[in-house]
């Protein structure tokens, strides 16, 4: 159902305002989604080894429903410029999701009715008419919209959730009130105040012991908190300090350190139960869905000419970047290549690749066994031209049809510090199954360049 109401159109509303024309409008609707014909159902998998547990059945599903409502604004200012804006909220109760099963059923998932997700949308487009004369006219539009998509209610217990592909089952946290498609994993120290109060177990507070040019912690040229020794960050080559180790007993959390290398952020428990079995605490460190998005288009005419082009650009997005992830297992990553850096800043491959058991000693680098971690999801915001088209109409040919001309380009360049081949990528996989959400780069061939020429004709 949707109401509206045309507010220029009554008698009462001042002929001089500023709003040449104002329309108020508002919807309500919902849509349903039915469970899988085969979620009722138990699966098994036949193997070497004999007959597997699959997918519990379930007979109690329920279908699961959205309910929408909307609200906006359609203005025209000064008979010229048009505005819309729209606020969109979105529930979508019972939602069905493959869950963990219960371990005495036998079985490792099943789909159940799992919780309920809230959707909040706001969105703005301007249009604007710069030029409007018979021979040549030229407008241009913006688009601005931001969502935000939260777990309102979760009816099983919090679960990790994410693709199908090596490593990537686990990169989000399903939890009652977090942000959909939030990554967790290891994040390094970048900041003093990450360090901890040891005071209480006898130990020291190691944020005192941070931060000024003779401290036992300081920050390094890539910007992260390592233990020093009271040495400067630049001196692990000179010296030769890159070998040196600091006991766990004197060590934050009660965990080894080797001279220059990032530290994870652990739990306070291991302050007080120092065992080999503490690993990193399992932190946010990004989130794949946008924080905004835009676009920018212009359309300009002259005569027979026809000129169309749109930037369009996202803001706030992050992406796990397993490519240059896996490139540090085979020494294969840019990172590495020291090349153009002082013997201050260099780094030995250690510092970047270390897989010997890094949650136990505290010695992993980067590689660290594609296990998700704050240095490997990045900041994959970018703004692409995605379309530039250019149009001349010929007219007749011959006395024959009225012939139009065009060449037409996409994805020409795009503007983004993303290291990988392209920021637009994910897979469509998991709980999900939509590449926006499951923002991994695993070797995705990126978005084409495309040219096209086009010749048209009516008759």
């Amino acid at each position: 159902g949707s109401l509206a109401w045309r507010l220029a159109r009554e008698n009462w509303w001042p002929a001089a305002n500023l709003f040449s024309d104002f329309k108020l409008r508002a919807s309500y609707g919902t849509a349903g989604g039915r469970p899988s014909f085969a979620a009722q159902y138990e699966t098994f998998t036949v193997g070497a080894g004999g007959i597997n547990f699959g997918v519990a059945g379930n007979n109690d599903l329920r279908p699961e429903k959205t309910y929408d409502n909307e609200l906006g604004i359609d203005a025209e200012l000064f008979r010229r410029v048009g505005v819309n804006v729209t606020y969109a909220r979105s529930e979508t109760r019972d939602q069905i999701l493959l869950v963990r099963a219960p371990a005495d059923q036998g079985f490792t998932q099943q789909w159940q009715n799992a919780g309920t997700m809230e959707n909040k949308t706001f969105e703005l487009a301007v249009n604007v008419p710069i030029v409007a004369r018979r021979n040549l006219q030229w407008s241009w539009r913006f688009s601005y919209d931001r969502t935000r998509t939260t777990v309102t209610e979760l009816f099983i217990p919090p679960q990790r959730y994410g693709g199908t592909s090596q490593a990537t089952n686990e990169i989000f946290l399903l939890q009652e009130g977090e942000r959909y498609g939030t990554f967790y994993g290891k994040r390094f120290i970048t900041d003093c105040s990450e360090l901890p109060n040891q005071t209480a177990s006898g130990g020291p507070d190691f944020r005192t012991l941070c931060g000024s040019s003779s401290s036992q912690f300081q920050r390094n040229s890539d910007g992260f908190i390592v233990w020093t020794g009271g040495y400067s960050p630049g001196e692990g080559i000179t010296q030769n300090l890159w070998t040196t180790s600091l006991a766990s007993a004197n060590a934050p959390w009660g965990r080894p350190l080797n001279w220059g290398m990032p530290i994870s952020v652990r739990d306070t428990v291991c302050i007080m139960t120092p065992s080999a079995s503490c690993p990193p605490l399992q932190l946010p460190i990004g989130n794949a869905l946008p924080d905004w998005n835009f676009s920018v288009s212009q359309n300009f005419t002259w005569n027979r000419l026809s000129v169309f082009g749109m930037l369009q650009g996202v803001m706030g997005r992050d992406v796990w970047n397993q490519g240059r992830h896996w490139a540090h297992l085979d020494f294969l990553s840019a990172d590495l290549d020291q090349e153009g850096r002082s013997v201050q800043e260099a780094k030995p491959i250690g510092y970047y690749w270390r897989a010997s058991s890094p949650d136990a000693n505290g010695l992993g680098g980067f590689y660290d066994i594609l296990a998700p971690h704050s240095q490997m999801v990045e900041d994959a915001s970018y703004a692409k031209l995605r379309e530039l088209s250019v149009s001349y109409n010929v007219g007749s040919v011959g006395g024959v049809g009225n012939w139009t001309a065009s060449i037409v380009g996409r994805n020409l360049f795009t503007i983004t510090n993303y290291k990988g081949f392209d920021p637009e990528v994910g897979l469509s996989q998991g709980i999900s199954n939509s590449g926006t959400v499951v923002a991994v780069d695993a070797f995705t061939f990126p978005n084409t360049r495309s040219l096209t020429f086009r010749l048209s004709t009516s008759f």
